[in-house]
């Protein structure tokens, strides 16, 4: 609960009186003080002024030796009211002491006065004189100034009072106008008091009205802003509401509309739409033309399902589609949908210029609604893997096992590089007819975390869709430059095409072998078993390798995509033979027949040949009676972390 606040009047008058009692106590006390003093003063005085009266004769009697005298004079002082008592002393004797009737009353409030006796002209002691004088008078002195001063206090008090309650009076204007805005809110008018009156409340009255109406309208115009505002957040959510959840293209639902309708509707199924090979016409007439397909191909798609009320269209992304049965159907009409629409899609003609496009689609089904978007994304992979127009998602398909397989190796190879247990292993390649090493394969090595040693058939074609393939090849080439740096010996690096036509890995492969000076000894192997199309790109990465004086090697040649042609287009150095001639190369003739041609081919371009996948001893003397100039595989050498002679 807000405590009650004192009011400012009420303040005013606690300090005033605060500051009144303090001053009347400090003066009270002063004067007090002061008054005390001067009225002992007085009584002191007249005390001694009656002891130096008698002082002479009392003296001269003494000296005299008259002492019945002073008797006398004695009983004259003690009649005095104010004299309690009267002592004379000789030679510190008394010899004279008389005391009146209030002595013993009065003794306790008294003054005591006491004086030395001369011989007369001369200053010769000849006694003393004490006379103890009564302080009554003095006491009456002190209570009737007490009583003057507590009748001024008094009066003071009833001013200050009045003072007081005419300050609260002047005030109390100012209360209620402080109570008056008490409760104040801006959007409500209250009515303030004593605008009319003449005087300094009145002033601030009216210009807290004026204040008031200022902020009244001001807070009007904040309230019609904050309506304007809301009006404008309430059209702009709904605007980005359909944003988030309209494709900007087709205007059809996206993939987040799919997501909150699975999660809406518990039974239900769905079929995925893409359009095969899309990127074609993308790449041959241009991405407005795409668009202007996929903007058909959704009315078209509408148009067939206009009188389906439980179907819902959806634009997934680019070139993906989806329909969401919001009630599951039967399998069986679920399946003859899928069927039908992709004869219906077959059908489809679209129109470019003067160009007319036909497509063709693969769908992917999932008949369950846990996971519906996922399953039938799978299944729609793997329809194309199989070549296939359509396939419901079914556990037989493996291919969740397959993704967690691929995530778990993505993983291994991430660690592997974190921890810098992404290797080269070297497998020697040895002159047939000296039986010397002359050159050295590196090849990439992965090492578990258990120290195990992984072959690449495990994990490269995982990196290369995993977009860490990149990193694999750096590795590679800066770990193998460096090792063989200080080494007498040749060594051989394996690219890919796309490695060759990438400007990053070029530059990377150019600034290691001059780095590490090693541009007299490396071998670039180009994978054969790619296929080389783009022979005049492959031959300028060639001809600046040579420029370097690298050499150039064609690996797997002979493995299915051979062609004698790159021999003559390609400015190349050896020719690796293929393992799938060379294992077999003792029992099949046929074999024998074509590793023959590319040898005298070579031969007669100047070409050393090398033979891959040399298993056994019988290999091996096939291999050198056929004149081939290297031998390389498992017979002769495992591939090793560190070369050895």
């Amino acid at each position: 609960m807000q405590e009650k606040m004192k009011s400012l009047s009420s303040k005013i008058i606690l300090v005033i009186s605060f500051i009144f009692i303090s001053s009347i106590l400090i003066i009270f006390s002063v004067f007090e003080k002061m008054n005390k003093e001067a009225f002992y003063s007085v009584e002191i005085e007249k005390a001694n002024l009656v002891v130096r009266t008698i002082e002479p004769l009392i003296a001269l009697n003494i000296y005299l030796g008259m002492e019945s005298r002073i008797d006398s004079t004695v009983l004259q002082l003690i009649e005095n009211p104010n004299i309690l008592a009267v002592k004379v002393l000789k030679n510190n004797k008394i010899i004279n002491e008389k005391k009146s009737r209030e002595y013993n009353i009065n003794v306790e409030s008294s003054f005591i006065i006491e004086k030395n006796l001369f011989q007369p002209n001369s200053k010769n002691k000849i006694g003393s004189i004490i006379l103890v004088y009564s302080s009554k008078n003095y006491e009456k002195l002190i209570d009737r100034y007490r009583n003057l001063l507590m009748k001024v206090i008094f009066a003071f008090s009833i001013f200050f009072l009045l003072f007081g309650l005419y300050v609260k009076k002047l005030l109390s204007p100012l209360k209620n106008i402080a109570k008056s805005l008490k409760n104040y809110s801006p959007d409500q008018k209250i009515n303030i008091p004593y605008i009319e009156e003449n005087n300094e409340i009145g002033l601030i009255s009216q210009a807290l009205n004026n204040m008031q109406q200022s902020i009244l309208q001001y807070s009007e115009q904040q309230q019609n802003i904050n309506r304007y505002l809301e009006d404008k957040v309430s059209e702009k959510t709904l605007k980005l509401r359909t944003q988030l959840y309209t494709n900007s293209l087709t205007k059809l639902p996206n993939r987040l509309s799919l997501l909150h309708d699975i999660n809406i509707f518990k039974d239900s199924a769905l079929l995925i739409i893409n359009i095969d090979d899309f990127k074609e016409i993308n790449d041959f007439f241009g991405l407005l033309a795409g668009d202007n397909v996929l903007i058909a191909f959704a009315h078209k798609l509408e148009s067939m399902l206009s009188m389906e009320k439980n179907i819902t269209l959806i634009h997934l992304s680019g070139d993906e589609f989806a329909l969401f049965f919001m009630e599951k159907p039967s399998l069986k009409s679920f399946v003859e949908t899928a069927k039908t629409l992709i004869l219906d899609i077959e059908k489809m003609v679209f129109f470019h210029e003067e160009n007319e496009l036909s497509i063709r689609a693969t769908l992917g089904g999932a008949f369950q609604t846990q996971e519906a978007l996922e399953k039938a994304d799978i299944a729609l992979k793997s329809a194309k893997k199989r070549g296939k127009s359509f396939l419901l998602y079914d556990e037989k398909l493996n291919v969740e096992q397959q993704y967690k397989n691929n995530i778990e190796w993505v993983k291994k190879i991430n660690i592997a590089i974190e921890k810098d247990k992404i290797v080269p292993f070297f497998q020697p390649i040895y002159d047939n007819k000296t039986n010397a090493i002359v050159s050295c394969e590196c090849l990439i090595r992965l090492i578990d975390e258990n120290n195990n040693v992984i072959s690449p058939f495990h994990f490269l074609s995982i990196a290369k869709k995993s977009k860490l393939y990149v990193k694999l090849t750096k590795i590679m080439i800066e770990k193998s430059c460096r090792y063989f740096e200080h080494l007498d010996c040749d060594f051989s690096l394996n690219l890919s095409v796309e490695d060759m036509l990438d400007e990053d890995i070029v530059n990377y492969i150019k600034f290691n072998i001059k780095r590490y000076n090693v541009s007299k000894k490396i071998v670039f192997e180009i994978l054969e078993t790619e296929g080389i199309e783009s022979y005049e790109e492959v031959s300028l990465f060639i001809d600046e390798m040579k420029s370097f004086g690298c050499r150039i090697a064609i690996d797997d040649f002979g493995s299915g995509y051979s062609n004698f042609a790159y021999l003559l287009q390609l400015n190349i150095d050896y020719i690796k033979i293929d393992g799938s001639l060379i294992k077999n190369l003792d029992k099949d003739l046929n074999a024998r027949m074509v590793v023959e041609t590319i040898v005298s081919f070579a031969q007669k371009l100047n070409v050393i040949v090398i033979a891959e996948y040399v298993h056994n001893e019988e290999i091996h003397k096939k291999v050198k009676e056929l004149n081939i100039d290297r031998s390389q595989g498992f017979h002769l050498a495992e591939p090793q972390e560190q070369l050895t002679s």
